[in-house]
C-alpha cells in the first residue's frame, strides 16, 4: 500500500541500513587474502576465490529467502532483524578464526562469509520498503538512496582498513586471550555497525502506513495500466541485466586479483598491498559518494543519457584494462618470488612468469579510481533508470529482483573464474577475458540501440506522436508524458 506522501524518514533510514550492511560486509576485502595466507601458508588464490564465491552464493539465497518472507508478511522489520543477526554471527565467527587449526581456516572463512552473504539478502526488503513508502514521483530518489548506500558502502568499506593498519600484526590486548589487530579489527567494526543497525531498527524504524484505502485504488489502477502496455522487450531487459553483470564482474575480478597483482608485479609486501588498495578504495569511495549525493539532491541526473552513457562508460572500462595490460614492449619484467616476503612471481608454480612484464603502477590506481569512482555511479544510474522504463510502471517486483540477482551472480562467478584464469594462464589472459566481455556488451548496446527505449502505452495519442523519439526524454518531456498518461 502506498502512502499519501513519501515517508522520507523511513526512506533515508533504510538508505542508512544499506550503507551499514554493505560497509561491514566489504570491509574485509583488503585483508582477507593476506590474513588467510598468514593463518595457513598452504592456502592459494583458488581458495580465496571459493571464499569470495561462497559469500556471493549466500547473498543470492538470502535475497530470495528474505525477499519472500517480506512479501508474505508485508513487513520489512522481521527480515531486517534476521539479516542483521546473520551478519553479527558472521563477524563473531571471523574473530575466532585465528584460534583454529590452520587446516580449517579456509572452511571457517567460508562459513563466516556465507552467513554474511545470507544477511546481505536484506537488500531485497530494503528496496521493497523504500518503494512502498515513496510516491511515484519520488521513487527514483528513494531507490537512489538504497543504490547509493550499497555502492558507497561497497567501495568505502575496504578503504576503512587504513584505520586499523597502526594496530599492526600483534595489535592490543582487550581481554585475556583476545587481541585486536589489523586483521581481525574489521570484524570488530562490523559488530559495531551491526549494533548501530539494530538500534535503528528497534528505536527509529516505523513502517506503519495509515492510508489503507489506497490499496483498492492501487489494484484498480494497476489493472488499468497493465492493459494499456505491451509486454516488455525481453532482449532489452537482458542487455541491461548483462550490463549490470559485466560491470560488477569486472570490478570484483580486479578487486579479487589486486592483492596478488600488487605483490607480483609491483613488488609490494602484504602490508604494503593492503595499505595501497585501502587508500585506493577510500579515494574511490569518496568520489563516488559525492557523485551519488549530487545525483540524488541536484539535477545532475538529467544530464545522464541512458544508452549513450552506458556504452561510453563500458568502453572507458576497456580503456583502463588496455592501459594496465602487461604489454610485451614494456621493458621491466617481474621478479622471481622471494619466499620470505612473498613478493614476485612464483616460477615453480606458474609457467607464465617467464617474460611477464610490469604495467605502469600509477595507471592501475588512477584508472581504478576513475572507472569505479567517477564513472560507475553514472553507469549505475543510467542503466537502472532505463531498465525501470522498460517495464510496466506497476509490476516490477519480479523483474527488479532479476536485475539484482544479475549483480549477485557476478559476485559468485567473478572470484572463481578470474582466479582460475589467473592461476592457469596469468594476468594477461585474465585482462583479455574481462576486456572481451566489456566489448561484447558494448556491441549489444550499439547494435540494438533502437530497442533500448522506454516502454510506451498502446493506443496512446502521446506515444503515437513520439514513435520516433530516441527514448532519452528531457525533464520537460518526462513531465509532459506523465501528465498525459495520468499516473
Amino acid at each position: 500500500m502506498k502512502p499519501e506522501g513519501t515517508s522520507w524518514n523511513v526512506v533515508y533510514l533504510v538508505g542508512l541500513f544499506s550503507l551499514i550492511q554493505n560497509t561491514q560486509y566489504s570491509i574485509y576485502l583488503t585483508t582477507l587474502f593476506s590474513y588467510m595466507l598468514k593463518l595457513n601458508d598452504k592456502a592459494t588464490e583458488a581458495h580465496f576465490g571459493w571464499v569470495m564465491a561462497t559469500s556471493s552464493l549466500g547473498h543470492c539465497v538470502g535475497c530470495f529467502v528474505l525477499g519472500y518472507w517480506n512479501s508474505r508478511t508485508g513487513k520489512a522489520k522481521p527480515s531486517l532483524i534476521c539479516g542483521f543477526t546473520l551478519m553479527l554471527a558472521s563477524n563473531l565467527i571471523y574473530m575466532t578464526i585465528e584460534y583454529l587449526p590452520p587446516a580449517v581456516v579456509v572452511h571457517a572463512m567460508m562459513i563466516s562469509r556465507l552467513l554474511g552473504g545470507l544477511g546481505m539478502g536484506n537488500s531485497t526488503p530494503m528496496r521493497a520498503c523504500a518503494s512502498s513508502h515513496s510516491t511515484s514521483q519520488d521513487r527514483p530518489k528513494a531507490m537512489a538512496s538504497i543504490s547509493g548506500g550499497r555502492s558507497v558502502g561497497t567501495i568505502v568499506g575496504p578503504g576503512l582498513q587504513l584505520m586499523f593498519l597502526p594496530l599492526g600484526e600483534m595489535g592490543i590486548a582487550v581481554f585475556p586471550g583476545l587481541r585486536i589487530h589489523s586483521n581481525n579489527a574489521p570484524a570488530v567494526l562490523g559488530i559495531v555497525l551491526t549494533i548501530i543497525g539494530f538500534i535503528g531498527i528497534f528505536f527509529f524504524f516505523d513502517e506503519t502506513v495509515e492510508n489503507v484505502e489506497s490499496d483498492k485504488v492501487a489494484i484498480t489502477e494497476s489493472q488499468k495500466i497493465s492493459d494499456e502496455y505491451p509486454q516488455p522487450d525481453k532482449l532489452a531487459m537482458f542487455i541491461c541485466m548483462l550490463t549490470r553483470f559485466i560491470q560488477n564482474f569486472t570490478q570484483i575480478a580486479i578487486e579479487t586479483l589486486a592483492p596478488a597483482i600488487l605483490m607480483l608485479m609491483f613488488h609490494q609486501s602484504r602490508t604494503q598491498a593492503v595499505a595501497t588498495m585501502a587508500t585506493t578504495y577510500l579515494i574511490t569511495g569518496l568520489i563516488a559518494t559525492v557523485l551519488y549525493l549530487a545525483i540524488i539532491f541536484t539535477k545532475l541526473s538529467k544530464y545522464v543519457r541512458d544508452r549513450s552513457s552506458n556504452t561510453i562508460i563500458l568502453l572507458l572500462f576497456v580503456a583502463h584494462l588496455l592501459a594496465t595490460y602487461p604489454w610485451q614492449f614494456y621493458q621491466n619484467e617481474v621478479y622471481a618470488k622471494n619466499n620470505e616476503t612473498g613478493i614476485g612471481c612464483d616460477v615453480d608454480r606458474f609457467s607464465w612468469c617467464s617474460g611477464l612484464t610490469e604495467a605502469p603502477q600509477w595507471v592501475f590506481y588512477i584508472g581504478y579510481i576513475l572507472s569505479y569512482g567517477a564513472f560507475m555511479p553514472f553507469l549505475n544510474v543510467a542503466n537502472a533508470t532505463l531498465y525501470s522504463k522498460l517495464l510496466h510502471p506497476d509490476r516490477q517486483g519480479t523483474e527488479q529482483s532479476l536485475y539484482d540477482i544479475s549483480n549477485t551472480v557476478a559476485r559468485i562467478f567473478a572470484p572463481l573464474l578470474i582466479t582460475l584464469i589467473y592461476t592457469m594462464f596469468g594476468p594477461r589472459r585474465a585482462w583479455e577475458f574481462m576486456a572481451i566481455g566489456l566489448l561484447l556488451t558494448s556491441a549489444l548496446w550499439i547494435i540494438f540501440d533502437r530497442r533500448l527505449v522506454p516502454l510506451k502505452p498502446i493506443n496512446n495519442s502521446y506515444s503515437d506522436t513520439q514513435s520516433t523519439h530516441s527514448g532519452n526524454f528531457t525533464e520537460e518531456e518526462e513531465e509532459q508524458k506523465n501528465n498525459v498518461m495520468k499516473f
